[in-house]
């Protein structure tokens, strides 16, 4: 199992290099659909701290007296159907009756796991890890008064409350603890009922597209975005390309004036309509997925990631800015398919030696000359 505790119980969450799951519940689907093969549970053993969860909800059967459960879709929010209902058995909430936005997903769109089991999953891991913490970001989700309440109920001691940026928060400080982030949406939605961090409902807000840093905002605050347009790329390389281009970009953005607090969120994912996300994924990441990959990763953008977060002076290329070179890596790196081999990578770079980014860097320096972007006999 790979643990985050050993980096140290003072290191702030702005500190370290953390995996993240996309669509971390849809273990299931079509090979355009299904974004993970393991559980919240094995994916935290493999080394997930932050699973983005997409939440709404469903009917058991199509009889109108079937009870509803909440569940993590995979779809564009724009194509779904949603209908408001009253007096709906919720299943997820001991079987009471309440009010609830029904959804029905468009063509290529699917359910995945249900909420309540997802919490259990993540306490459980928790109950055995009692040093290491999850995140769990809810984004684009209908019925969040719903999640609030299952989540404050069902993690209950395993719940982190408190104030203050997130961004700040030691590992000391959220050992045994599940995080819930809910986007302004989502707080919006259930500020009149008094959830706040206090009650364990924290905030996410994306600095993408501006914004200051406050150390008094109470939640996460971060630089970057995933997805990209559907159907960009004809080919599984052109789709790659689109995201590659698109991160870099991003944490470009992210490296303009912005706090060091402030955290970057790389998605190194491939999701879209067409052809299988798994095949994608897998080109992405080559066989092994071994730390011998940082150089073909820094080739295919991740370096691109860093680089666009370093002050304009410094070159990734000097050995004598290793250490600023590594404090400026993206803190959460979001991926499709979850496991071992790629959660050992990526904790690895918290201990990767400086000399070794700065090698990687220089090795695809000198494959881009005379011509950007030649990298033949690279690998």
């Amino acid at each position: 199992m790979i643990n985050y505790y050993q980096l140290g119980g003072n290191k702030r969450l702005c500190d370290i290099v953390v995996a993240g799951s996309h669509d971390a519940g849809i273990t299931s689907g079509g090979a355009n659909e299904q974004t993970q093969n393991l559980d919240i549970f094995d994916q935290a053993r493999a080394g997930v701290r932050v699973f983005d969860l997409r939440i709404a909800a469903t009917k058991a059967s199509s009889s109108s007296s079937a009870p509803v459960h909440l569940k993590a879709f995979h779809a564009d929010p724009k194509l779904m159907f949603n209908r408001d209902k009253t007096g709906k058995t919720l299943a997820d909430l001991n079987g009471r009756q309440g009010n609830v936005t029904t959804t029905k997903l468009p063509l290529g769109g699917t359910f995945g796991m249900g909420l309540p089991d997802m919490l259990d999953q993540a306490c459980d891991f928790l109950k055995y890890n009692t040093t290491e913490f999850l995140i769990l970001k809810f984004d684009k989700c209908k019925n969040w008064p719903l999640i609030a309440e299952i989540c404050v109920s069902r993690l209950g001691g395993y719940l982190y409350t408190g104030m203050g940026s997130l961004n700040e928060k030691t590992l000391d400080d959220l050992k045994q603890k599940v995080v819930v982030l809910f986007t302004q949406a989502g707080l919006d939605a259930v500020s009149s009922q008094g959830y706040t961090a206090a009650t364990g409902i924290w905030g996410c807000k994306s600095l993408t597209k501006g914004g200051s840093y406050s150390s008094t905002y109470d939640g996460l605050q971060y630089i970057g975005k995933g997805g990209t347009n559907p159907l960009d790329g004809k080919s599984d390389m052109g789709k790659i390309a689109a995201n590659i281009a698109k991160q870099s970009k991003l944490m470009r953005i992210g490296a303009r004036g912005t706090d060091p607090e402030v955290m970057g969120m790389l998605y190194w994912t491939t999701t879209g309509l067409k052809r299988s996300i798994h095949a994608r994924d897998q080109t992405m990441w080559g066989v092994n997925k071994q730390p011998s990959l940082l150089a073909q990763l820094w080739a295919d953008g991740f370096g691109d990631a860093i680089e666009e977060r370093l002050p304009a002076h410094m070159s990734p290329t000097a050995h004598a800015n290793g250490a600023v070179l590594k404090a400026f890596m993206p803190n959460i790196v979001m991926v499709d398919f979850a496991d071992i081999q790629k959660g050992t990578f990526i904790h690895g770079l918290n201990t990767t030696a400086t000399t070794m980014l700065t090698d990687a860097a220089r090795k695809i320096a000198a494959a881009r000359q005379p011509k950007r972007g030649a990298l033949k006999g690279l690998f």
